[in-house]
């Protein structure tokens, strides 16, 4: 009987044991020192600091570039009106439709253009003609308000008016000269209704000195020289144009949430295109998308300010 045949494959391989003969490297590793971190800091704080800066150049400078735009178009719609006869004389009035053109020398305002309405919207236009009150040249009261900071600021030195400046409007039915009475701030007493077929206009503004502290409201009273025309049909009051007023609707509120989307995602493109693309192409493309957007934003995020800034 032959002895049982073990097959090789079968048996197992002795354990082997590798000695390691060279160096080992025992030093630590390294630890985060923290400089990703504070570069991500530091690009935020930069992107802050850019966003202040440009509040401020907007508010002071860019808005007025983009309401002289406007008066210049709606100069020419309230000469047309004027030339054909068609000019509002009373209500209902459209909001932000030219009613008057209004010249203060001592301001240096001449051929301002008077928008009907005093909401944050319509005074980013120009002055705007107060809801709730007779228009210009008319008997009773008139009331204009304008910014004195931003947009051109038309009222910023309203306050500094003396007693017999003049002040002219014109409107559809005329031209029509004012002499200043008093200037006062809220608290200092209201003058008397004006007697029957008597004509007052008030204009109102910020004192742009402390807006960012306190704004203080500023108030113009100026008599009518001459006969007034008879009171036409008057709108309804408005709250939302009320001195100092903020427009936090919804409508403006969900405009800006859509204009802010609009800015990251242009934001995110550039930082997408400056990988994929040339720097060069990236900056000429994305520039102009970007401050169009940037834009945009500002516009809609000014008009959470008090209409009167």
């Amino acid at each position: 009987m032959s002895a049982p045949t073990t097959d090789a494959s079968q048996l197992a391989e002795p354990a082997r044991t590798t000695v390691r003969v060279e160096p080992v490297d025992v030093t630590p590793l390294p630890r985060p020192d923290g400089t990703q971190l504070r570069l991500g800091l530091s690009h935020v704080l930069f992107t802050l600091v850019g966003l202040i800066a440009w509040l401020f150049l907007y508010v002071y400078v860019l808005s007025g570039f983009s309401q002289g735009h406007v008066q210049q178009q709606l100069y020419g719609q309230l000469r047309e009106q004027l030339a054909e006869g068609t000019a509002p004389t009373g209500a209902p009035i459209a909001a932000g439709a030219p009613v008057a053109l209004l010249d203060v020398p001592a301001l240096g305002l001449h051929h301002v253009v008077v928008v009907e309405g005093t909401r944050p919207a319509q005074l980013q236009d120009g002055p705007g003609h107060k809801l709730g009150g007779v228009l210009p040249g008319q008997a009773g009261v008139s009331t204009l308000m304008g910014r004195a900071v931003s947009h051109g600021a038309p009222f910023r030195h309203l306050g500094s008016l003396k007693p017999g400046a003049a002040i002219t409007v014109t409107t559809a039915e005329g031209t029509f000269a004012y002499r200043v009475d008093d200037v006062r701030t809220k608290g200092d007493p209201v003058p008397a209704a004006p007697a029957a077929g008597v004509g007052r206009l008030v204009l109102v503004s910020a004192d742009s000195s402390g807006w960012l502290a306190h704004p203080q409201t500023v108030y113009v009273d100026a008599s009518l020289q001459g006969a007034a025309q008879p009171a036409s049909d008057v709108s309804a009051s408005d709250p939302g144009g009320a001195a100092m007023a903020r427009d936090t609707s919804a409508g403006t509120l969900a405009i800006l949430a859509i204009a802010l989307e609009l800015l990251v995602g242009a934001l995110v493109a550039f930082t997408w295109a400056r990988h994929r693309w040339s720097r060069l192409g990236a900056w000429i493309a994305g520039v102009p998308v970007l401050l169009a957007a940037l834009w945009l934003v500002s516009i809609v995020a000014s008009r959470l300010l008090p209409n009167l800034i």
